[in-house]
């Protein structure tokens, strides 16, 4: 019974130690594009070792992709898909057996917007999976919010 016990502490012990993991840090920015447009930038830092997924994973079979969410308005419309930049890889993944698009050291997804109403934020979160070459920690969902920038030569309502 004692084993049991042992058993069942270390197995809880791992999971806490597991979920209170969190390799990325994510900072959240806004610039000007022009035109009444605004580029929203979430940029994430990855810990050595870890890596998080494209948006545009080509199979459903392998980790959570990335996903951005945001809280629709009047005041604001999407233009496009956001765009990736940062340290993209496209290789193996030992954790999935498959070859992925996947980040290392730092994940940018720029979102472009046309800015109708400045005074209110832009919300929504952020969806995403990280792992490193042993193991893969749950999806998690990091809420953002953006104040649209100070707009040059734009007449939006205020």
């Amino acid at each position: 019974m004692n084993r049991l016990h042992l058993s069942a502490a270390l197995l809880c012990l791992f999971t806490l130690a597991a979920s209170a993991q969190n390799p990325t840090k994510w900072s959240f920015t806004a610039t000007d594009a022009g035109n009444c447009q605004a580029d929203l930038v979430l940029t994430g830092a990855l810990e050595e070792g870890w890596c998080t997924y494209s948006q545009f994973l080509e199979s459903e079979d392998g980790p959570v992709a990335t996903s951005l969410t945001f809280n629709q308005g009047d005041h604001f419309k999407l233009i496009g898909k956001a765009v990736e930049s940062g340290e993209i890889v496209k290789a193996h993944d030992p954790v999935f057996l498959m070859t992925l698009t996947k980040f290392k050291h730092k994940a940018i997804f720029t979102q472009k917007i046309e800015v109708l109403d400045p005074s209110k934020p832009i919300t929504g979160y952020i969806t995403y999976m990280v792992c490193n070459d042993e193991m893969c920690l749950p999806p998690r969902e990091v809420p953002f919010s953006f104040t649209a920038p100070a707009l040059k030569g734009c007449n939006t309502k205020h």
